[in-house]
């Protein structure tokens, strides 16, 4: 054995005391003498011998009556290999996952020593955590499901793990499903554009634009991988997320107008914002310009202070910066220019006009221009897509009629291209004037190129909505719900339950033209909810009898849900909490905390649709014991203000943008504050 396999060893045994020591009853200290050893044995020795397969570690909980089974990935670009074997080998029979999102990698609880051990051992985002029902036989069955995993794996011979989707259509995923606000389903689709083979400056690009959309500013800021993006070339949106990011320790002092402290607290991040400092500030957002604007008065760059400042007033932004800061870099542009000495006049050469600067291929500058080079696979598409060019341009609706037509006139390989467009657009039009035709243009290219995975259907549902807030006539009705309801076999499932409550939720809200078209889908899509109730979490459960009823649909729905075999505590007995949701859907809102406040009375529930920062907004999030946040359209500048003031570990997320989908996040998010009390 050599030095370093003899270190890799004795870290491998120092792992296996703490995980099995305070905290784990399954193997208490690895006792040689312990009587149900035996159970535990062949997953140990699979992990000191180095078995080419995943490590499996069962855990039973010593201060209650809870059986866990950790499976992690020998790496952490076989994350997706590992969610497909446990899904294999294990899943829906002896595990419950949801289907929409797949079997996720979670995040362990530093405070808790058997988790610690794991993340010192294996680290962050590699480790699965796995549950089943309470009776010893459930137990045994998945047990014996993960070790037959185990050991059919380490007998294949070695090969490459290969991702279907190319990685082109994956891109394309990921932008959907952050537009549509799919969370969880963004995490899905990160991991197999890992896992096909993604640059790691690329995937270290889209981590940072999707923890920027979540708001998690301190966990963008700790990428290891940082100081050597900031390096590179970056596109506009990766350089502003990282920019929001740092606005998040600079709020307070400036809204408190201690410019002294912002100033100290941006010295601490030192080359990262240096290296930004060159940026164009004109398509930035608020906080992102505040950043930029600070640090030029700090390195004292009088000209790019002096080119913010003409974007500022050009753009009458003025007001939305924080005075001090205004005011203060008014102060030495006016002193730089009262010391300016006049030049003397002089020849500077011949004035290149800028219709005169060559140009690499047609000009992108409007949404017609920008949907065709998409289609064609031009590199001006891709750099609309990565510069965010489109958001500078009047809105989609306004060509409405222009943008259906091209899509629906595009041939098989272009029309698959256009599908990167999918999440600009529904970014573009967010919750205002609706492109409605586009948008069920758009309904037709997913459905003809079957787009059912995670991040497709949430964009499918987000699509829906815009197509329905248009009002189309009753014909045009019919198709759009006769198209979503066609392949709905491929995706309606008691796992995939809240992304098909979604769709029947908004069929409600919206204005209906033909009763039997919606009557026809709302029982397509929830009827095979009924037949499989029994596998429906207590979240997709109620608000599926809600609509039920609602739909004047006459099922006949259990009472409560049922869990690994046993019925769960009622949401009636949680104690007293505060809860906080966010979405810029208010009638999602309104939804939800009907819902929320029929099945958990004790439950106190704000809601906030603000696109800012505010002071109402900071005193929800502070006094929050769980907050909730949809993502869908929402902009940093209040994903990010409420993570930052949320004093609760308990943020949630919804995986869509629809009533179900925070429904299943804050029941989800109410069960674990409530157990962590």
């Amino acid at each position: 054995m050599t030095q370093i396999q003899h270190e890799q060893q004795e870290a491998l045994e120092f792992f296996l005391q703490r995980f099995f020591g305070t905290g784990n009853g399954v193997w208490p200290g690895l006792d040689p003498d312990y009587r149900f050893k035996d159970r535990t044995l062949p997953f140990v020795e699979a992990l000191r011998r180095g078995d080419d397969a995943p490590a499996v570690l069962p855990r039973a909980y010593t201060d209650r009556d809870r059986f866990v089974v950790y499976v992690i990935a020998r790496e952490p670009g076989e994350r997706a290999k590992t969610a497909e074997l446990i899904r294999a080998f294990a899943g829906p029979t002896y595990i419950a996952y949801d289907e929409q999102v797949g079997i996720q990698p979670v995040w362990l609880d530093p405070a808790d020593p058997v988790e610690q051990a794991i993340r010192d051992y294996a680290g962050e985002r590699t480790t699965f955590r796995l549950e089943t029902g309470r009776t010893l036989e459930h137990r045994r069955n998945l047990a014996g499901a993960l070790e037959l995993m185990q050991r059919t794996q380490a007998r294949r011979p070695p090969r490459m793990w290969r991702v279907a989707k190319p990685i082109g259509r994956l891109l394309a995923e990921f932008d959907a499903s952050l537009s549509a606000g799919a969370e969880a389903a963004s995490s899905v689709v990160l991991d197999h554009l890992e896992a096909a083979g993604i640059n790691a400056a690329n995937l270290a690009n889209l981590k940072i634009k999707r923890l920027d959309r979540l708001g998690r500013s301190e966990e963008l800021l700790q990428l290891s991988e940082l100081a050597d993006v900031v390096q590179q070339d970056l596109p506009l949106p990766v350089r502003e997320a990282i920019l929001n990011a740092v606005y998040a320790a600079l709020e307070r002092p400036l809204a408190e107008g201690d410019l002294p402290a912002a100033r100290a607290r941006l010295e601490e991040q030192g080359r990262i914002v240096s290296d930004l400092l060159n940026t164009a500030g004109g398509n930035l957002g608020t906080p992102a310009l505040s950043v930029l604007l600070l640090a030029a008065t700090i390195v004292d760059d009088l000209p790019h202070m002096r080119r913010l400042a003409e974007a500022v007033q050009g753009q009458d932004r003025v007001d939305a910066l924080p005075p001090l800061l205004w005011q203060d870099a008014q102060r030495i542009l006016a002193e730089d220019d009262a010391a300016a000495v006049p030049a003397a006049d002089t020849d500077s050469g011949p004035q290149i006009a800028a219709d005169d600067t060559p140009q690499s291929g047609q000009s992108v500058d409007s949404w017609p221009a920008f949907l065709a080079a998409v289609a064609a696979g031009s590199s001006e598409g891709t750099a609309a897509i990565e510069e965010r060019s489109w958001s500078a341009w009047p809105p989609p609706a306004d060509h409405d009629t222009v943008l259906a037509n091209l899509l629906d006139g595009l041939e098989n390989q272009a029309a698959e291209e256009a599908w990167r467009a999918v999440g600009a657009f529904i970014e573009a039009v967010g919750y205002a004037a609706p492109a409605g035709l586009t948008a069920h243009a758009f309904v037709r290219n997913a459905v003809a190129f079957d787009r059912f995975g995670p991040g497709d259907l949430a964009a499918l549902q987000a699509l829906a909505e815009i197509a329905l807030r248009a009002a189309p006539s009753a014909q045009t009705y019919a198709e759009l719900l006769d198209e979503i309801g066609a392949y709905r076999s491929r995706w309606v499932s008691p796992e995939r339950a809240a992304i098909a409550l979604d769709f029947v939720d908004r069929l409600l809200l919206a204005a209906c033209p033909d009763q039997q078209a919606r009557a026809t889908l709302a029982y397509d899509l929830l009827e095979p909810l009924w037949r499989h109730q029994q596998r429906l979490n207590e979240a997709d459960l109620a608000f599926a009898k809600r609509l039920s009823g609602e739909m004047d649909i006459p099922f006949s729905w259990q009472e409560r849900a049922v869990s690994g075999g046993d019925q769960e505590s009622p949401l009636s007995d949680l104690p007293p909490m505060k809860v906080l949701l966010y979405s810029l859907d208010e009638a999602v809102l309104t939804r939800c905390l009907e819902e929320i406040k029929q099945l958990a009375p004790g439950v106190d529930a704000a809601r906030s649709s603000d696109h800012v920062g505010s002071a109402q907004l900071r005193q929800k999030a502070r006094s929050a014991d769980l907050v909730v946040i949809a993502t869908r359209c929402a902009k940093h500048a209040a994903t990010g203000f409420i993570t930052q003031h949320a004093r609760t570990q308990h943020i949630f997320y919804a995986d869509g943008s629809g009533s179900a989908s925070m429904l299943r996040a804050a029941v989800t998010g109410l069960r674990s504050a409530a157990g962590s009390r």
